[in-house]
């Protein structure tokens, strides 16, 4: 690698943003590597946001069932542990990152309920019985307007998943705003892309005091994920090419 060739590539390193997989476009294309440090240096939220939450936002980009890059979380959690973040905040991105799946429903259960009227089909709601964990999501203004139909064909199934989910926001791990950070992270994520989510996260996040300088730098942040193209193919083209020069 060469070494010199711009400054803050092996800071980039050095703090967990890149692993080594990008060595090689050092030599084959410094140019393009080095506009891409540029980019990364602009999109790095220092002064914006608390160092400990930018690893936290790139491990939760990276551990999310919609990307799980390998690489990218270990390299995350080294980064998390050496800015200071505990083993309990790293596994609150874990859990946090585990409850997207309700977005499948979100997304899912009225594009059901829109071909059922359709189709002639009654809309026949199921008693909802006791559900003091949706109860209190709505009291909190937290209940998505998506999971209405879910709430009234099966509540029970809505209230055992919000039951493993809403805690999140009230044991006390992770302040409510930087939780509210991760779920734009994880929903605005180029592997994910739910606009509805990362909107009501964004006026959540408005609500608790967030500005627009650190909702956009936590977008800055997504819009490298990108880069994890080249550092999957580069080393598996540099593996490729070197067999190709072994093999004459």
């Amino acid at each position: 690698m060469q070494q010199n060739l711009f400054p803050h590539y092996k800071a980039l390193r050095d703090s967990g943003v890149l692993g080594s997989e990008l060595d090689p476009l050092t030599e084959w294309d410094p140019h393009w590597i080095a506009s891409w440090v540029v980019l990364a240096r602009d999109a790095n939220a220092e002064g914006v946001l608390d160092p400990k939450l930018v690893a936290l936002i790139r491990l939760n980009i990276d551990v999310t069932a919609t990307h799980l890059y390998q690489p990218g979380v270990s390299r995350h959690v080294r980064e998390a542990i050496r800015v200071g973040a505990t083993r309990a905040e790293i596994l609150e991105v874990f859990k946090l990152a585990s409850v997207v799946g309700i977005h499948a429903c979100a997304v899912g259960v009225p594009a059901l309920a829109e071909e059922l009227a359709r189709a002639g089909i009654p809309d026949e709601p199921v008693a909802a019985g006791a559900t003091p964990v949706c109860d209190a999501v709505r009291a909190n203004g937290m209940f998505n307007p998506l999971w209405e139909t879910l709430y009234r064909w099966d509540p029970q199934y809505l209230e055992k998943f919000l039951a493993m989910g809403f805690g999140l926001w009230r044991d006390n791990i992770l302040p409510p705003l930087w939780i509210e950070f991760l779920c734009i992270a994880g929903d605005a994520a180029i592997t994910h892309m739910y606009g509805h989510g990362t909107q009501r996260h964004i006026e959540a996040a408005l609500k608790l005091g967030a500005t627009r300088e650190q909702i956009l730098a936590v977008l800055k942040i997504v819009s490298l994920q990108g880069i994890e193209a080249c550092e999957l193919a580069v080393p598996m083209l540099d593996q490729a090419c070197r067999s190709v020069e072994e093999g004459r």
